[in-house]
């Protein structure tokens, strides 16, 4: 049964979703998208795709980079305060992706619901595996506790041997059921990748990071239209907002009219920007920001006129020098405005560079000698317990900051110091003396009294501390050990 869910099932799966994933692509392309449903229903929608889209990116994301680089993930959470953090970070991704999930269900749920009219039955078939497989994943992370270290020494390499296709399913059988059952689930929702929605995964459009700018012309229904005089017999035209960029000397730019239309304060200009929730006229983008830059607008309703909506000719004012004569208030603002951005970037970059280089591992911990007694406390051949303190540990640690070690005196003047964690999962080992091993009690990890694996599912041997003696007493280097190590 291990061969079937562990070999043959995950190979079944990924065949099937890359081969029908291209058949339905060269077949059926107009498919190969999420069949959004915003048009339907957008409020419920909004609470349950940001949510679930933002948590279960970044959650798999984390799984693919551990994946593929697993020695810098080993590196980086060997640090239990590290460890901690990301746990912490993982879980609330999970429960806020979860919360998303159960909002795009809800939404469905009604019998009136216009989403769940158009939702199809491998629409709810999805939705139930997801479900099941986020919440199987909290209670991963909430039961089976430090998962981002034990996911690199069974699943890692679990995964990599079926890429190299030598299926190696030793790190993965002694596993619980509640871990396996999470990995299975995985590629059961692979297999119906080519037959839902989740195919809109490669359906992203790309190419809008480098399209042109498309016009696009809004209309505004006037406030008081009722209020509005319009020709006999003509029905009133549609509300237009054009945007006119003049100079401060007075030029009115390419388009003369009789009588100057009352200016907008500058200060008043985003509010209004934000009131009406796109830019005003039909500007391009590089265009609008430079109206921003060098010049006042005007805000005009042309509907007694009849005039249609044009762009505003603002090239010619750029090219008489009429920004370098911006009035004194604009200018003040504008530095005041660039001074407000340098002052925002160099306090994000005092919060953001020490906790990225704690995070990734770049702020090495201290090395420091501890005594853990004297000399003639131990007698030769003896392995004994001896505790220091972490000198990676935080001021407010309190009795957390003490670690441990196995000390064995081969000699007069020789000692060698094992550090007390499991290579496996960081369990702490035990020392028994009258089988000569250290026994894990955890997942039944052995090692051999020179620290080297005997049996279990511990991928290397037992780590050691340097040891010396100075002065007459045993000191041990203190650092921060990976508790962990994938070898591929």
């Amino acid at each position: 049964m291990d061969t079937v869910l562990f070999v043959v099932f995950p190979y079944v799966a990924v065949i099937l979703a890359v081969g029908v994933g291209l058949y339905r692509y060269f077949s059926r392309r107009y498919t190969y998208s999420s069949l959004s449903s915003q048009l339907l229903e957008n409020g419920k929608l909004f609470w349950g795709s940001v949510p679930w889209h933002y948590g279960i990116t970044l959650i798999l994301l984390a799984h693919f980079l551990a994946w593929l680089f697993p020695g810098v993930a080993a590196s980086i959470l060997g640090s239990g305060t590290r460890l901690f953090i990301f746990e912490a970070i993982g879980l609330a991704l999970a429960l806020f992706a979860a919360v998303g999930l159960i909002v795009l269900i809800v939404r469905r749920l009604p019998t009136n619901s216009r989403a769940g009219s158009v939702a199809s039955g491998m629409d709810w078939v999805l939705l139930i595996f997801l479900l099941i497989q986020v919440f199987t994943g909290i209670g991963v992370a909430l039961f089976e506790r430090w998962g981002s270290l034990w996911y690199l020494s069974t699943a890692v390499p679990w995964l990599w041997s079926l890429l190299r296709l030598h299926p190696d399913t030793s790190t993965v059988v002694a596993l619980p059921g509640l871990i396996q059952f999470h990995l299975v689930w995985g590629f059961a929702i692979v297999l119906l990748f080519p037959f839902s929605r989740l195919v809109h995964i490669f359906a992203i459009p790309l190419e809008y990071l480098w399209r042109p700018y498309q016009i696009v012309i809004w209309y505004q229904e006037p406030r008081r239209a009722d209020q509005r005089v319009t020709a006999a017999g003509r029905p009133p035209s549609p509300p237009q907002l054009e945007t006119r960029v003049f100079s401060p000397a007075g030029d009115q730019g390419s388009r003369s009219t009789d009588a100057a239309p009352p200016p907008v304060s500058f200060l008043r200009l985003p509010s209004l920007l934000l009131k009406f929730i796109r830019p005003v006229g039909f500007l391009p983008l590089d265009s609008f920001f430079s109206v921003l830059r060098t010049g006042c607008s005007h805000l005009t309703d042309p509907v007694a006129s009849g005039e249609p909506l044009r762009p505003v000719a603002s090239d010619e004012y750029l090219r008489s020098d009429g920004h370098k004569r911006m009035p004194e208030d604009l200018q003040r603002r504008s530095f005041l405005s660039k001074m407000a951005i340098v002052l925002s970037a160099i306090g994000a970059a005092v919060i953001a560079v020490p906790s990225l280089a704690f995070l990734l591992g770049l702020r090495k911990s201290p090395m420091v000698w501890r005594a853990v007694g004297k000399v003639s406390d131990f007698q030769v051949g003896q392995t004994v317990e001896v505790s220091f303190a972490d000198p990676s540990s935080l001021p407010w640690a309190g009795i957390t900051a003490k670690t441990a070690a196995w000390l064995r005196r081969k000699s007069e003047d020789q000692f060698v110091a094992f550090s007390i964690n499991c290579t496996h999962l960081g369990c702490p080992v035990r020392w028994l003396p009258d089988a000569d091993l250290f026994m894990c009690p955890c997942h039944g990890g052995v090692f051999y009294s020179d620290g080297t694996v005997a049996s279990g599912p511990p991928p290397k041997r037992l780590n050691t501390y340097p040891v010396r003696v100075n002065n007459g007493m045993v000191e041990i280097l203190a650092s921060p050990l990976p508790i962990t190590t994938t070898t591929l």
